[in-house]
């Protein structure tokens, strides 16, 4: 099977592993010249998106954003709590994706920005399979027993239901 297409989903926790993720879909890009698409997960959970960006995300399934649809969906995105914790987290989402794409195209590889609205793990799966990706990569941290059960994972749902390989960096 030939490597063409590597989906390189970064969450919001990612800013802090952007070498590690990089590092890995350059590892695994640069070899055989393909294209990594960066991808990052928008809930669509009410107050996190405004009702004029729903009309861009369609039906009650993962919808894949185009780069400017993302962006526009990023800078329309409302402000949930008084203390701005929604801005900053939105803040530091885009400009982590952003600085893969940096540093992937300082490497040398063939980028591209997806943005998806919906259910993190399903979302990422969806964009999978419509980019016809041959390799996710996903970071993720060490969870205790406690952690797994209470709040799920994001890498677990991916591991579990991609179409395709997935190579998971873990923190260092």
């Amino acid at each position: 099977m030939a490597l063409e297409t590597i989906l390189l989903a970064v969450g919001n926790r990612d800013e802090t592993r952007v070498e590690q993720l990089t590092s890995t879909a350059v590892e695994l890009a640069e070899p055989v010249d393909a294209l990594v698409t960066v991808a990052h997960v928008v809930p669509a959970e009410s107050g996190t998106i405004s009702e004029s960006a729903l009309p861009i995300a369609g039906q009650h399934r993962p919808t894949v954003l185009s780069d400017d649809e993302y962006d526009d969906v990023l800078d329309r995105s409302e402000i949930a709590d008084a203390d701005g914790s929604d801005v900053d987290d939105a803040i530091t989402r885009h400009e982590t994706v952003r600085a893969v794409v940096d540093r992937l195209e300082s490497s040398g590889v063939t980028a591209e920005t997806r943005g998806v609205i919906g259910d993190s793990g399903e979302a990422l799966v969806t964009l999978a399979r419509e980019s016809d990706a041959d390799r996710i990569v996903i970071g993720g941290r060490h969870r205790s027993p406690t952690d797994k059960v209470v709040f799920g994972s994001v890498a677990q749902d991916v591991l579990l239901s991609a179409p395709c390989p997935v190579t998971f960096v873990r923190d260092a």
